[in-house]
């Protein structure tokens, strides 16, 4: 009997396989991503970090638009970071063999103690590329490796805290553009098939929350002048909402039928190329990942 890690792989390659039969120009980016994508999800299932304390959790505060990295510490000292990161370097070098170099540099340097892995997540959100940027100087080496690597492991560990913080959430109302866990804004957007409300996904920690269809996510404009839809021809379901008052775009699936299983983080990825006309039309994306960084 299959279990629920190769089903999930499975499943995850299928995705990826109609992705690139319906965007093949995405192929490079997708198969780039694939052995990233694969084991961070593996590690999901596999590695069991920590659990958080939500007893201080103000929900008064989070309504108010304070997300819950903004009330506690989401990253404790006792998180397997090591034994992810290992597991996450071949993955990374299958995908990106550019960045081989850089990342035995810093494998070494975390296995040698002279770096720690946990001073990203003490800085973590406002001060972590900070530290990237002081590795990678220290090492000799270029960020985008120690970037890439970060943000997977902090993806592994903020999409554990969210699952356990979802019963701690449901049903409280939240009304900000922004990610409600991690503050992050979203990656990307899915309007419903059948009834027709929009999602919001983060890339920063896979959370999906609701927002309005009429307000622009990172600016809370409301006034329907300046906001418009932007898609290839005869791709409707594959458009860019874009925001005049704030010059931000949001790639979004426009009423996706529930027949195919999806991945919000691949259909970002292969939708790149909306990233590079948005780009070119002025416009920043509203978080940037790194497949829209041009």
């Amino acid at each position: 009997m299959m279990n629920r890690g190769n089903d999930r792989t499975e499943t995850l390659n299928g995705i990826m396989d109609r992705e690139i039969e319906k965007n093949p120009h995405s192929r490079g980016l997708i198969d780039a991503f694939r052995p990233v994508i694969i084991e961070r999800n593996r590690l999901l299932d596999e590695i069991a970090p920590v659990k958080i304390d939500f007893s201080t959790f103000d929900k008064i505060r989070f309504q108010g638009g304070v997300p819950l990295i903004r009330q506690q510490n989401l990253f404790p000292p006792d998180d397997p970071l090591k034994e992810m990161a290992d597991r996450m370097v071949p993955a990374m070098k299958e995908g990106f063999p550019g960045l081989r170099d850089d990342l035995d540099r810093l494998q070494e340097a975390w296995k040698k103690g002279r770096l720690v892995l946990d001073d990203y997540f003490r800085a973590f959100p406002d001060h972590g590329d900070a530290v990237i940027d002081r590795w990678a100087a220290d090492l000799h080496a270029k960020p985008q490796g120690f970037a890439l690597m970060m943000h997977q492991l902090s993806r592994i560990v903020l999409e554990k805290r969210a699952q356990d913080a979802a019963d701690r959430i449901k049903g409280i109302d939240w009304t900000k553009g922004f990610c409600p866990i991690c503050g992050s804004f979203p990656s990307i957007a899915l309007i419903e098939e059948k009834i027709p409300r929009r999602w919001l996904h983060c890339s920063r920690c896979g959370y999906d929350w609701l927002f309005s269809r009429v307000i622009c996510p990172y600016c809370e404009n409301e006034a329907q002048q300046g906001m418009d839809f932007f898609y290839v021809e005869n791709r409707a379901q594959e458009a860019a909402f874009s925001c005049e008052k704030c010059k931000r775009y949001l790639i979004t699936l426009n009423r996706v039928s529930d027949l195919h299983a999806h991945d919000l983080d691949v259909s970002a990825i292969s939708l790149a190329h909306l990233d590079v006309i948005m780009q070119g039309k002025g416009f920043t994306p509203m978080t940037v990942c790194e497949w829209n960084s041009f």
